[in-house]
């Protein structure tokens, strides 16, 4: 997990350790101030011009040090406490994140489906967006008609079989959505950015994404933040995880291009090498 500190992200734990260090300093800055009482007390009153000067230093060194100390440790408690506090809603976790990858990896396997993911806008007789994944590694074809509660479809030849899922990102694209009062259906996929920035600025899960339009083909690259690290985790462990199904941030991006466009958006190919995420999809009419 990471923090905004200074406008740097950085790691819970050493935010602790910078918390801790506060409190250490505050308590040594006022056991010098201790000191410097002692030694006060140990001149006691003079009339000795510099034991006077002596003393004028010690009492300027105790105030200083005492109210340092002090200032250091109430920041130190107060940000061991605000650390212990999640200081904005946060419906996306790292555990949840890789979970949800685990399960939709194990699910594929399982029945022997290694097509790319195919995002489905709510029409054809669903209300909404579905994640359509075929054994096949290429030219996955969506059925003709669709509903809610269809899972299973059998492909042209009735040999191929296809499964229809909720898009793991379907869920956080509708609260943020109401969070903000914002619909990005039939919005094009170029008000997406606008209206999906909370992924960036409210949750901090994304350190930016962008859809770019490329030689006919849409491009979204993905960064993650304070998720970054369970994406590397996925990526390394479920590499076919993002051409796939995708995680719940990029699946949400990816739901939001299919609700904005009234298209399906087909993953054609993914580039998880790198932190940076590149989605290559395709647009077509449904």
């Amino acid at each position: 997990m990471r923090m905004k500190i200074a406008g740097r992200t950085v790691d819970v734990p050493i935010a602790r350790a910078i918390a801790l260090a506060m409190i250490i300093v505050g308590a040594l800055l006022v056991i010098i101030a201790w000191n410097d009482q002692a030694k006060i007390d140990e001149i006691g009153t003079t009339t000795d011009p510099l034991l006077q000067n002596r003393l004028v230093t010690l009492e300027d060194e105790r105030d200083a040090a005492l109210v340092s100390g002090i200032g250091f440790v109430f920041l130190g408690l107060f940000a061991a406490v605000m650390l212990r506090e999640p200081s904005s809603p946060r419906p996306l976790s790292e555990k949840q994140m890789i979970s949800a990858a685990k399960t939709a990896n194990q699910m594929l396997a399982g029945l022997s489906l290694a097509g790319n993911a195919t995002y489905l806008p709510a029409s054809h007789g669903l209300t909404k967006e579905r994640v359509f994944v075929t054994a096949p590694r290429n030219g996955a074809v969506p059925p003709t008609a669709a509903s809610d509660d269809l899972v299973l479809s059998p492909g042209k030849d009735g040999s191929t079989p296809g499964v229809l899922l909720e898009p793991p990102g379907l869920r956080l694209l509708e609260y943020i959505e109401q969070e903000l009062s914002v619909k990005t259906e039939g919005s094009g996929v170029e008000a997406v950015e606008g209206s999906l920035q909370m992924l960036k600025h409210g949750f901090d899960s994304m350190k930016d994404f962008h859809f770019k339009e490329r030689e006919g083909k849409l491009v979204l690259r993905v960064e993650y933040d304070d998720l970054l690290d369970a994406c590397r985790e996925v990526r390394k462990e479920m590499p076919d995880t993002c051409r796939q199904v995708a995680c719940i941030g990029c699946s949400c991006l990816l739901t939001a291009a299919a609700r904005a466009t009234g298209k399906t958006v087909s993953v054609e190919s993914v580039d998880n090498g790198q932190d940076t995420v590149v989605f290559t999809l395709e647009l077509r009419d449904w």
